[in-house]
C-alpha cells in the first residue's frame, strides 16, 4: 500500500533523474517500472532508476530501497528506512580531496545499527543518486539528526566553519597542526557537512574542534571575527553546545520514524 510518503520520494526520483537525464544524454541510468510492485503510482511508468554501473551488475533504485542486479540474482543493498546517511568519495574528511580523481562515483550508505555500504562505479549517476538520498535523508527523518539542529544552529556551524577556511584566522601550516587536515579538505567540510553523516566520530571531532579553535582566535582578530561571523561568542557556545548534544544523541526524538 502506498503511503504519502512512497507519493513524494517516488515524485523526487522521477524528477531528479529525469532533469539528470536531459542534461547529460549519455547519463548511465534509465527510468524503469518497479518491479518489485511495492509501489504502485504511475502504473507502468518509470517509477525507478537502474543504474549501470562500472563494477559488477547494476543497481535498482526504487522509491523505498536499493537493489543489486547481477544477471538473473538480485539483492538487497539498503532499504531508506535503514538508512541514516552518507559519505561521498570516502568515510575519511582528509581522503576526499585526494581521491575524487579516481573515485568521485564511490559512495558510501550509513545504515541502522553501525552497518556500511559501499557502491562504487556508479559513473555520472552518482551526482543524481546523491540529491535523490539528500531528499530520501529530509523527508523520512528530517535529515537524520539534523531534527535538533534549527536553522539558527546550523547557520553559526555554517559560518564558523567557513570562516575558519576562507578568513584569515588559520595559517594553512596552523590547519594541519591544529586538525591534521589541509584546507582543501576543510572546504570540502564546510560545503558538504549537512549531507555528511553527522553521527560519524571524525565529522563531530573535526566540526568541534574547528569552532572550539576558532573561539579561542577571537581575542586575536575580533575585526575578522565581526566580517566573517558576525555574531556574540556566547551565541557560538550556545550552537556548538547543541550540535555536541544532537551529535552524541542526548536530545529526544533524533530518529524520528516516518
Amino acid at each position: 500500500m502506498s503511503t504519502l510518503l512512497d507519493v513524494l520520494l517516488t515524485e523526487q526520483l522521477v524528477e531528479i533523474f529525469s532533469e539528470a537525464m536531459k542534461k547529460r544524454a549519455d547519463l548511465n541510468a534509465a527510468l524503469v517500472p518497479d518491479p518489485s510492485r511495492e509501489v504502485d503510482l504511475l502504473g507502468d511508468g518509470g517509477t525507478a532508476v537502474r543504474i549501470s554501473t562500472r563494477a559488477d551488475g547494476s543497481l535498482l533504485v526504487s522509491p523505498r530501497r536499493i537493489v543489486r542486479e547481477v544477471g538473473v540474482m538480485v539483492s538487497d543493498v539498503a532499504t531508506y528506512a535503514d538508512l541514516v546517511g552518507y559519505d561521498w568519495i570516502s568515510t575519511d574528511l582528509a581522503e576526499k580531496v585526494r581521491l575524487k580523481e579516481d573515485h568521485y562515483d564511490r559512495l558510501y550508505l550509513h545504515l541502522e545499527g553501525s552497518q556500511r555500504v559501499v557502491l562504487e562505479g556508479l559513473g555520472p549517476s552518482v551526482y543524481p543518486l546523491m540529491t535523490f538520498l539528500g531528499k530520501v535523508l529530509e523527508l523520512r527523518s528530517q535529515k537524520v539528526l539534523r531534527r535538533g539542529l534549527d536553522e539558527g544552529v546550523t547557520d553559526v556551524v555554517d559560518r564558523c566553519l567557513r570562516a575558519s577556511v576562507e578568513g584569515p584566522f588559520f595559517t594553512d601550516e596552523e590547519l594541519g597542526e591544529l586538525f591534521a587536515q589541509d584546507r582543501p579538505s576543510l572546504t570540502v567540510l564546510a560545503g558538504m557537512w549537512p549531507r555528511m553523516n553527522l553521527a560519524a566520530p571524525d565529522l563531530r571531532r573535526a566540526v568541534t574542534g574547528v569552532i572550539e579553535a576558532l573561539l579561542e582566535r577571537r581575542p586575536r582578530a575580533p575585526e575578522a571575527w565581526d566580517e566573517w561571523v558576525g555574531m556574540p561568542p556566547s551565541r557560538v557556545e550556545g550552537a556548538l553546545e547543541v550540535f555536541r548534544r544532537v551529535v552524541r544523541g542526548e536530545l529526544e526524538g533524533r530518529r524520528p520514524r516516518s
